[in-house]
């Protein structure tokens, strides 16, 4: 498996492609601010190939000693293989001088088989709880609170290393567009 900078159109056209239909509408970035931070080294858009074949994205916000893992995808063909799994591995050995981080959709209530948060089904739940689980199992842990970013409430997962709220969000705000980082509030 090699992970490395997406530089050719081809790459980032598949990287796009994949980024576009992998995450909700209410969860992406414009495509072309990460490619305008990745000029100012706040972004790395990385292509996850495996014997020649592209098969995923990570997209990495980096600042100062934290590295965030914003987006993670890996092809629909290629799920539930051991490869996203492995592909994490090389990313956390990537970035070890750093505090490594993700966002999540938010578990909070999603544990039990009882009612549901509103507006979550039960697919949804379990895909949720699903995801964590994954991370879980790739020694990263949940952190102590939870944010609303741009509406949707996340939680933040760390691997070694915790980061608290206010360091989270200066990085944010850091990089983001102005006003970005007020639409980012803890719960």
């Amino acid at each position: 498996m090699d992970i490395r900078e997406a530089v050719t159109r081809e790459e980032l056209e598949r990287v796009e492609a994949l980024y576009q239909a992998a995450f909700p509408e209410n969860e992406k970035k414009p495509f072309s601010l990460m490619l305008e931070g990745r000029k100012k080294g706040q972004f790395e858009i990385l292509h996850i190939e495996e014997e020649g074949r592209f098969c995923g994205l990570a997209i990495m916000m980096l600042y100062g000693n934290m590295a965030l893992l914003d987006y993670f995808a890996i092809d629909p063909d290629r799920r539930n293989s051991g490869l996203g799994g492995r592909a994490l591995r090389m990313l956390q050995e990537r970035f070890a001088g750093k505090k490594f981080l993700l966002e999540i959709e938010s578990t909070e209530g999603l544990e039990d088989r009882g009612e549901l948060p509103e507006g979550i089904s039960r697919e949804e739940a379990e895909k949720r709880l699903r995801r964590k689980a994954f991370y879980r199992r790739l020694d990263m842990e949940a952190m102590d609170f939870r944010v609303l970013l741009f509406g949707v409430e996340m939680e933040l997962l760390v691997y070694r290393d915790r980061v608290g709220f206010e360091e989270y969000h200066g990085m944010l705000e850091h990089i983001l567009p102005p006003g970005y980082g007020d639409r980012v509030v803890l719960v």
